[in-house]
């Protein structure tokens, strides 16, 4: 097999993130091949080359998503620590650990934009890439914080209520990368740095906290 020099790889990352802005601004069907070369900065020869053609590379971009986010959400080994054992006050730190991650990629990361725009429109228009982030991303990763969001509350990991709990944290932390520019207005924000990032960190943590003693009340 021939081995990937670091030029053919910087190629490859370099058509993945054109990809990745141009797919999520336009459109698959509007991003032609030209441009998306003429963005990266390569031949556009390179996208046959590497993907074998756009839409593999619209394939490549949702694997790069899924990879990108397992590693924000979970850190650096890219997976959720084992839960055997695991204490309900551990389970909520590390529930906490999530938010804080998450809220400073999606408040902070200049990525973010990017990966927010594309993963918006393959929601809104599903295609073959929405599977992939489906299969790759949100079930698997969902699955894995509701089973961490049971260890906290006692509730059953599959319960709808858990999952619900689930989905209403993620989008609470979605909100505030899809309407940052309201956000910044309403608040009179100029930028969000660290600072502010930590603040929208902090309620988030306060709502599952809060979340999590509910749920932990109903039980009793």
């Amino acid at each position: 097999m021939k081995a990937i020099s670091d030029n053919d790889a910087g190629t490859r990352e370099a058509l993945i993130r054109a990809g990745l802005d141009l797919f999520g601004r336009h459109g698959f069907e509007a991003s032609s091949i030209r441009q998306i070369a003429q963005v990266a900065g390569v031949n556009s020869a390179g996208i046959a080359y590497h993907f074998g053609g756009k839409d593999g590379l619209r394939q490549a971009c949702a694997e790069a998503v899924v990879a990108t986010m397992k590693q924000r959400v979970f850190g650096a080994a890219a997976a959720m620590p084992p839960l055997d054992g695991l204490a309900p006050e551990a389970a909520v730190e590390l529930l906490l650990g999530i938010v804080g991650r998450v809220t400073a990629f999606a408040t902070q990361a200049q990525e973010s934009e990017t990966i927010a725009r594309f993963v918006l429109r393959e929601m809104m228009e599903p295609t073959s890439a929405f599977e992939t982030l489906y299969e790759g991303l949100v079930g698997p990763v969902h699955g894995q914080v509701c089973r961490l969001w049971a260890a906290a509350t006692g509730m059953e990991a599959e319960a709808q209520d858990t999952r619900l709990a689930v989905f209403a944290t993620i989008g609470q932390v979605l909100y505030f990368r899809l309407a940052r520019p309201a956000v910044m207005r309403r608040m009179g924000w100029t930028t969000i740095d660290q600072e502010q990032s930590e603040a929208i960190a902090g309620v988030i943590r306060a709502n599952v906290r809060a979340s999590i003693a509910g749920m932990r009340e109903n039980r009793s």
